[in-house]
Parts: C-alpha cells; sequence; structure tokens
C-alpha cells in the first residue's frame, strides 16, 4: 500500500482503507443502505470497498449485524511506540466522557498512563483557539454561507462529491489539527502525539500533507479499549491522574450538536437565519445539495455528519444519544471555574503564533451518468421496467429499481444481486428441473412428508398438553375414590359378600392410577440427571429387576456385551426405565416363553443395545404406528410405554430402531452418540443444556423414520 513519507513518522498510511471480510458478509446490503458516497461495489461473488470514493463515515463498520467490516488502525504502531520508551502523548476527544461514561476523567487519565503514555491532554484546547479563528473569519464580512470544517466527514464528501461548495468551507483547520499543534509548541520536538478520536475521518484527515505535522497518529476509542484489555487494566479501579497540559473551557462542548456555534459564543436561535446546525447523515447530505442549489442562505453552517461527536461510530451505544450528551454538557459545566477566562486568555496569547489556517482541494469522484437507454436496458434484464415491474422493495441496498440500475451501468453493483430478480430465476430454474429430474420430484415428495410430520407433531404436542389437563384433573377425584373404598373395605367384615365389590373398586382405582401417571409421564418430560454410565452394568441393574417376576421364568436370556464400551454421559436411571420397558414387551409378546438375547457393542463413535425377541413379530401396519401415543395392541395397555422411551432416546441425542419379521421375532436397537477419544459423549453440552430446557419444548413422537420391516 502507498505510504505517505513525512518528518513525522515514516509509517503513517496514505489513506486508511476499510475493508470488508466477505467470508462473514451475508449479502444483506445494508451497508449499501447506509452508505452516502456509493463506496461499496457488489461484484460477483464479493462486496468491495471503493477507497477513492469513501468518505470514512464508518457507518457500514458500526452497522454490520455480521461485523464483516474492518478498518486499519494506527494502535500497533502506537503501541510499539510506547513500547520503544518514544515519548508519546496521548490527546483524547472532547466525546470521551460520553465513551467512558463509568470511568471518571481523572482515572482515565490515569489508565492510559499505565498503558504507556507520557502524558494525556484534552483535545478540547484546540477547540478554544479554532473558536477565536472562526470569530475572526466570521466577522470579516464574509460574502458567502460559511460551512464548518471541523468534521472531516463533511470535507471529504464536499472534495469528493460537491466541490463547487469547496470555497464555502471554512479555512481552519480542525480542532484536533489544532491541539496537535499546541502540543508540538509546548513540548518541542521529540514527542509524538496520538489522538483518541470517536471517528474514522480523522485517520484520514491527518494523511494530508498540508496538515501532517500536527498529529502523528489517530486510533479510535474501540482501539483503546482493546489496549486496555490486553494490557489487563480496567480504567474502573485504577487511581486518578490530572490531565496534563493546558485546560479547556467551552471547547470541551463541541462534540454535541451545535457544539461549534457555541463555542463560538453563540446561541442558536430557530427564528435567526444568520446560523443553522444540521446533523446526521441524510439532514446534512440535503443541506449541502440545498447550499449548492442556493436554497439557503445562512452566514454560518454548523453541520455534522454524526448526531455530534458523541454519537461517532465508535462511542458505545448503550447510553441514548441525549444521554451521552448530558454527559459531556455536565462535565464541561462542571470544569468551568472564575479561572477559565484566565487559562483561554493564556492559551490565546502563548499559542497565537500556531497555525490555523488551511486550504482545501478538489478530488472529484463522480461516476459517469448513464443513458436513459442503459437505464432502461438493465431494468428490463431484471424484469423492472417501469411502470409495473419497478417494485422499488430496497432489498438490494438502493431506494429504487432507478437507481439500482443507475448503479449498474455505472458498474458499481451485479444485476444479479436483484431478490425478486433472483427469486423469478429460481423459480423458472425450478420449473426446467422439475421436468427433467425425477431426483427434484423425490425431494419434493419427502419436503410434503415433513410438512405432514411437522404438522403431526404440532397435534401431537397438543395432545400432550391435554393429557397432561385430564390427568391432573383425574387424580382429585380418583383419590377420593381411593380413600373412601379402603375405608369401607375395613368398615366392613371380613365374609361380607359386598367387600368383594369393593375391592374391585380399589384394583380398578389403581389401574386408573397407573394411566394417569403414564399420561403425565407423556405430557411431561422428566428433568435428565446425566452423569458417567456403564452401558454394560446398567443393563445388569434392568435385569436383576425382572430376574424374579413370574413373566421371565420361562424366559432365557443371553447376554452378549462388547468389552470397549466407553462410559457414556447419561441419565442412567431413564436409560434403565427404556430397557425395561422393551424387555417387558417383548416378554409380554412370548407370552412368557422363548429368548431374549440382549447385545452391546461400540463402533465408529456410536454405542448400539440390541433386544431381540423369539416372538411372533410386528406386522407392517403396526410398525408405523410403534412409537406413537396411546398406540397399543394390549387388552389393557396405554400405548405410552414406547412414545417415552423414544422421548428419553432422543433426549439423549440417540435413536430408537425396530427390525422384525412375522413368525420370527422383532430386534429393537438403540443408538447413542459418543466421544471416542474423550470417553464422553459428544453431546455432553447439550445433554446438560436439555436439563435446564427440559419443558421448552414438545418431543417429535411419532415422526421416527427408517424402522425397517
Amino acid at each position: 500500500m502507498n505510504t505517505v513519507r513525512d518528518p513525522i513518522t515514516e509509517e503513517r498510511r496514505a489513506y486508511p482503507r476499510v475493508e470488508v471480510n466477505n467470508h462473514k458478509c451475508r449479502r444483506c446490503f445494508y451497508c449499501v443502505q447506509l452508505c452516502p458516497a456509493k463506496a461499496i461495489k457488489l461484484e460477483k461473488e464479493s462486496i468491495r470497498i471503493i477507497p477513492e470514493r469513501c468518505i470514512l463515515c464508518g457507518n457500514c463498520i458500526t452497522a454490520c449485524p455480521h461485523q464483516a467490516m474492518a478498518y486499519e488502525s494506527d494502535a500497533g504502531t502506537v503501541r510499539r511506540s510506547i513500547e520503544a520508551n518514544e515519548n508519546v502523548i496521548a490527546c483524547i476527544d472532547p466525546a470521551f466522557p460520553a465513551v467512558f461514561d463509568s470511568v471518571s476523567p481523572g482515572q482515565l487519565s490515569f489508565a492510559l498512563k499505565e498503558l504507556g503514555f507520557s502524558e494525556v491532554w484534552e483535545g478540547a484546547v484546540g477547540a478554544e483557539l479554532t473558536s477565536v479563528a472562526y470569530r475572526k473569519f466570521l466577522a470579516s464580512n464574509v460574502e458567502h454561507p460559511v460551512i464548518s470544517s471541523f468534521c472531516p466527514v463533511i470535507v471529504f464528501y464536499i472534495q469528493k462529491y460537491l466541490p463547487q461548495l469547496i470555497g464555502n468551507l471554512a479555512p481552519i483547520v480542525s480542532p484536533m489539527v489544532a491541539a496537535g499543534r499546541i502540543i508540538k509548541k509546548a513540548k518541542g520536538s521529540g514527542w509524538r502525539v496520538v489522538y483518541i478520536s470517536p471517528c474514522l475521518a480523522r485517520m484520514g484527515e491527518i494523511s494530508i500533507r498540508e496538515i501532517a505535522d500536527s498529529v502523528d497518529h489517530v486510533i479510535t476509542f474501540r482501539d483503546v479499549r482493546l489496549m486496555f484489555a490486553e494490557a489487563g487494566i480496567d480504567p474502573r479501579k485504577v487511581d486518578e491522574a490530572p490531565f496534563d497540559g493546558d485546560v479547556p473551557a467551552l471547547g470541551r462542548i463541541i462534540s454535541v450538536i451545535g457544539g461549534v456555534n457555541r463555542a463560538l459564543g453563540h446561541s442558536f436561535d430557530v427564528l435567526v437565519d444568520q446560523v443553522s446546525v444540521a446533523y446526521g447523515r441524510r439532514r446534512v447530505i440535503a443541506a449541502l445539495n440545498q447550499l449548492a442549489k442556493g436554497y439557503i442562505q445562512a452566514k454560518f453552517l454548523d453541520l455534522v455528519f454524526c448526531d455530534g461527536c458523541v454519537d461517532g461510530p465508535f462511542v458505545d451505544r448503550e447510553l441514548s444519544i441525549l444521554g451521552r450528551r448530558q454527559i459531556v454538557s455536565r462535565y464541561a459545566k462542571s470544569q468551568i471555574n472564575p479561572r477559565s477566562a484566565l487559562m483561554l486568555q493564556k492559551i490565546m496569547k502563548e499559542y497565537s503564533a500556531v497555525g490555523l489556517t488551511r486550504t482545501f482541494k478538489p478530488d472529484v469522484q463522480q461516476l459517469p451518468i448513464p443513458t436513459e437507454e442503459q437505464i432502461r436496458s438493465v431494468l428490463k434484464k431484471i424484469i423492472k421496467l417501469p411502470p409495473h415491474n419497478n417494485l422499488d422493495c430496497r432489498a438490494c441496498g438502493y431506494q429504487t429499481c432507478w437507481e439500482k440500475a443507475v448503479a449498474v451501468a455505472q458498474g458499481i453493483s451485479e444485476a444479479e444481486y436483484c431478490l425478486p430478480y433472483l427469486l423469478e430465476e429460481s423459480k423458472l430454474i425450478y420449473q426446467q428441473l422439475e421436468k427433467s429430474h425425477k431426483e427434484l420430484q423425490r425431494s419434493h415428495q419427502e419436503l410434503e412428508q415433513a410438512q405432514f410430520q411437522l404438522i403431526r407433531t404440532e397435534k401431537l404436542a397438543a395432545l400432550g398438553q391435554l393429557a397432561a389437563g385430564v390427568a391432573h384433573e383425574i387424580n382429585n377425584p380418583l383419590g377420593t375414590i381411593t380413600i373412601y373404598a379402603h375405608i369401607l373395605n375395613k368398615s366392613l367384615d371380613a365374609d361380607d359378600p359386598r367387600k368383594e365389590d369393593i375391592d374391585l373398586i380399589i384394583s380398578e382405582a389403581n389401574r386408573t392410577k397407573e394411566i394417569v401417571q403414564g399420561l403425565l409421564s407423556f405430557a411431561r418430560e422428566t428433568k435428565l440427571k446425566p452423569g458417567d454410565t456403564d452401558i454394560n452394568d446398567l443393563i445388569e441393574e434392568t435385569l436383576s429387576l425382572i430376574a424374579n417376576q413370574v413373566l421371565f421364568q420361562n424366559i432365557k436370556i443371553k447376554k452378549t456385551f462388547g468389552s470397549n464400551i466407553p462410559t457414556l454421559f447419561a441419565d442412567a436411571t431413564q436409560l434403565k426405565q427404556v430397557i425395561l420397558n422393551i424387555m417387558l414387551n417383548a416378554a409380554q409378546a412370548m407370552e412368557g416363553r422363548g429368548s431374549l438375547a440382549i447385545t452391546t457393542a461400540h463402533d465408529a463413535g456410536v454405542i448400539s443395545i440390541k433386544i431381540k425377541d423369539t416372538g411372533p413379530g410386528i406386522t407392517p401396519e403396526h410398525v408405523s404406528k410403534l412409537f406413537n401415543p396411546f398406540f397399543t395392541t394390549k387388552e389393557k395397555g396405554t400405548g405410552l410405554g414406547l412414545a417415552i422411551s423414544y422421548g428419553i432416546v432422543e433426549r439423549h441425542f440417540g435413536q430408537i430402531d425396530v427390525e422384525t419379521e412375522m413368525g420370527k421375532g422383532s430386534t429393537f436397537i438403540i443408538t447413542l452418540p459418543v466421544d471416542v477419544s474423550g470417553g464422553r459423549t459428544q453431546t455432553k453440552a447439550k445433554v446438560l443444556a436439555a436439563t435446564q430446557n427440559i419443558n421448552t419444548g414438545r418431543r417429535n413422537y411419532g415422526t421416527k423414520k427408517n424402522l425397517n420391516h
């Protein structure tokens, strides 16, 4: 990159660049909407900033929602100067109280000196001299409207896009330049001045040879925060140190709207057209264009591209703009005392020889003006010829389809970056592919199936909520029935014939209680309590629970456990319930006679558990409904066991499959993911998250696919 070589420093760039990280960029074109200079070029595969057109307003950097914009910083050079024990002075912009609102001025000064700065000056001291220069210039009977040259973004915009207004710019340096020259005069040679700014354009300002002697480097408030963080310095927890150098007064107010005018001693009045104040991108550009056309006749225009420097691109937005203004105003007011007038007289006397004038040269960056035929050709290509197709949707970053077509004709945009056009093109391509490729038809069918499953899942979620409500409503009267049935039972004689009826009531009430419990288990997932789990030990414990049950007396159980099974991070109790449910279902299907084979294995980061029975198998029409809640082939079953089991496995980020053959039995296969190297589940973080967010959503019951028949 080209550099400007001057006696001050060999490291200063000619003009700072804004760069785009196209890996982060999501092509939302928000930056295009905000750029007042049309300095962003949309290319085929990327977005690029045109440095010649850029006015360094910084809007694209701070507004990008994907943090894809970055700027070149002098922070590294400043850090090297400090490490080399050079004499480096920090000069902070008057907006600093709004940036470090939780830090006192003395703490900020101390923290900067902890970074290695030799002295810390307030940049507002430069505003005191420039205010005097403005007053003298405006009192010299200037015949044309004067535009403040305080804001470098305004200066760059005029130089590049409204060169006819260059003669209206006040031929006076900015307060930053004045402050730098004051410091250089006060300290002599051998000192470097680093200006800490809320604005990127200040970096561009010091690249101009005419004023390059004032400030050696400009860094932003963002840079300073990063430097504090890297050095482990918390400005809120340090001692205090006074600022160095001369003490300013009203110059401290220049960072708020109308601050320049106020520093001149004026009072803004909307009924007086001698002074006009405008701020903000749209207002300022509109005011400049109106001035160029002769619609504005004010004597002095105090224009600031942002909402004052307290709203610069590198000022944190946690506080409102009003709050930031008030912080700066209160600080300025608190520092004014009876000695302020004497200090100002001292500044004006000591630095009366400091040069405050400068010139401005045009740097015209006008784009070629396309013909109407060229514009209409672009509009025709993107199907936006007026009057019917010009949508003006702004998705491309331009206000109208006409502006978009102009940009394409000028070579700073691509016709294809038009959302409705892309949608229309995609539709045509889709139709062509649909006719020529059967694979697309299959994909379309899968999409419809997924939509059907989604609707079905939502219905099941509603059903789960209904089940929970019903279960709660049934529990209360059911408890009453059970209690009074037991009371009646105890009050009857042992040979009373009515005891048999009451025993039946108690039995059926208990069965209803089990159904209600199943409904609650389905509707409300139990919170996971994960821990290190050995699957083989877990299955042994489960088998011990059924070893003495009558149903398993005539069932032969065969175990084949893998020897290389890693530890699983899971809820052992809930997984035990899953395995127990499947074993009980298998025993009931075999009617208490047959064999049950349990196999565990580990392969490619997945633990598998296979439970195979020798029962009659499952019919094809039943397989697809197997994990649906309330589906059962048992006379007194609730149909919730497998649905609950499916949900438990799913919350461990595993899955259940079933293989079945009529007359030969069924095999249930549970697979759970693990990390081979770490001996932990790959989804440990997710399992932990599931324990916190267990009631945030419903399980996809009944959406199981790939059930092999």
